[in-house]
């Protein structure tokens, strides 16, 4: 219903809807000075929408400028608390990443390889204790034999429970479970140790693997996190540059002037991007304005947050890597005490055994004698038949299991000593290691956190210069006609 008040009367266009009658009526019934007051209250109230709608949009440009100052001080307040950290954590280390790692590598690179050299010996004076007659068919000991030397060379100082099998069934030790009981609390706690810490290290592996992806497009399409951060920012640009851009037009892209921007353009407000958020284009370009160059200066700043992220995280992943190579040193630990107290065992079960049976030869033997000058030829053949299902052990027998026995104690205590010196070792190349990531990272961090407060500043500052005194007059403007009403 369109209403046309003209000289105290109402007509109405279109009667289509049936309260234009009520309407018509309660209008009609007003005298001509309530119609007239009416209708200066609605012109009125239209003058002082349009003022305060006017101010506001005026104040635009002041308010934009606003945001992204904030927004730019709050990135650089982080950006300095973060390379605060980082100097701090880099001096608590004291030490650089590379000359760390270099200098652990010389100092214990000949101690490595005397270590080696000795578990190799080890692993053959294993392999020729016990006796042939306990290892099966020659051609099943020399096979077994050849692959735990195989085996024990390829993985020289990073025993696993492969090498430990194959030397132990090599050796002929048959039960090659160890007990929990059998171990020592050392041991245990290594163990648990070495579990937990296998895990840890397989998540930051895991996880900076999974950011070394996000730096470059592969086959399934996952977007760059380089390409994420633009496409955000160029999001926000478009809000802090108070450009009205049609739905589906691109912000550098040539758009037809909309109504609503002919509107305020004739109301003398400022549509353009005079910050230079979204770029400089020449069809958008006025001459009359001076254009910053807000835009340019963010976009610094993104190039320096991502300056050279992709080679810390490849030299991360390198070193995680190593890291878990060198667990396997660790991991070496218990499986050396193992071997040893499973063949310390299986070589005092044998010397039990065959001492065992020697004197029920021995008690036997004596009783035949005994039965034969008594002349007892029925319990002379039982004690034969008996004496026939024992074992055939000699005293030489008992006394080379003997021999066996002692030396595998002095084996366990040989592979106990190497896997102690092993493990130290790994302990302080781990956390050398540890230290050589940490301070790798702190570098990087220290270094470019200052580039990027020193980028935001320059964006702060051609934010700050954006801003015109006519922006600061048009919000002081609205903020006093706010108050008058």
């Amino acid at each position: 219903v369109t209403k046309q008040f003209t000289g105290g009367e109402t007509v109405a266009t279109n009667c289509s809807d049936p309260t234009v009658d009520d309407e018509s009526g309660t209008l009609t019934s007003l005298s001509t000075a309530q119609t007239k007051a009416f209708q200066t209250r609605v012109f009125t109230n239209e003058k002082t929408l349009k003022v305060s709608i006017t101010s506001l949009c005026k104040a635009s440009p002041l308010r934009n400028a606003r945001m992204a100052w904030w927004y730019l001080k709050t990135e650089a307040k982080q950006a300095l608390k973060v390379h605060t950290a980082a100097s701090g954590l880099r001096q608590k280390l004291s030490i650089d990443a590379d000359a760390a790692a270099a200098m652990k590598e010389r100092r214990y690179d000949a101690d490595e390889k005397k270590d080696n050299a000795a578990e190799l010996k080890l692993v053959t004076r294993i392999l020729d204790l016990v006796s042939q007659d306990d290892r099966g068919g020659m051609f099943d000991n020399d096979a077994s034999r050849q692959n735990a030397i195989a085996i024990a060379t390829e993985q020289v100082g990073r025993w696993n429970a492969k090498t430990a099998l194959a030397l132990m069934e090599a050796a002929g030790v048959a039960d090659a479970e160890v007990q929990i009981d059998e171990t020592s609390r050392e041991l245990r706690h290594v163990r648990k140790y070495a579990i937990s810490l296998r895990e840890n290290v397989a998540r930051c592996l895991e996880s900076a693997e999974a950011l070394a992806s996000t730096f470059i497009l592969n086959s399934e399409g996952y977007v760059q996190i380089s390409r994420s951060r633009r496409e955000f920012w160029a999001a926000v640009s478009v809000v802090f540059s108070g450009k009205i851009i049609p739905e589906g037009s691109g912000p550098n892209v040539p758009t037809v002037r909309t109504p609503s921007t002919r509107v305020l353009s004739s109301a003398r407000i400022d549509v353009t991007d005079r910050g230079g958020w979204l770029g400089h284009n020449n069809s958008l370009n006025n001459s009359n304005q001076q254009r910053r160059n807000c835009g340019e200066a963010a976009r610094q700043y993104l190039k320096k947050r991502d300056n050279q992220a992709n080679i810390l995280i490849s030299r991360i992943v390198k070193l995680l890597k190593d890291y878990e190579r060198r667990l396997e040193g660790i991991e070496s630990f218990v499986y050396m005490h193992c071997v040893g107290i499973q063949l310390e065992k299986h070589c005092s079960r044998a010397r039990s055994k065959a001492l065992s049976a020697w004197e029920k030869r021995t008690d036997i033997s004596t009783a035949i004698n005994v039965a034969t000058k008594k002349k007892i030829p029925k319990l002379v053949q039982e004690l034969k038949v008996k004496l026939d299902g024992l074992p055939q052990v000699s005293h030489t027998t008992v006394l080379k299991r003997k021999e066996e026995h002692l030396a595998s104690k002095v084996l366990k205590s040989d592979l106990h000593k190497l896997a102690n010196r092993r493990f130290g070792r790994a302990q302080e190349v781990s956390t050398e290691r540890v230290i050589a990531v940490m301070s790798l990272w702190a570098k990087h961090e220290e270094s470019v956190a200052i580039e990027e407060v020193k980028a935001l500043g320059e964006a702060v500052q051609e934010v700050e210069l954006s801003v015109q005194s006519a922006d600061v007059d048009a919000a002081l403007d609205r903020h006093s006609f706010a108050n008058r009403f």
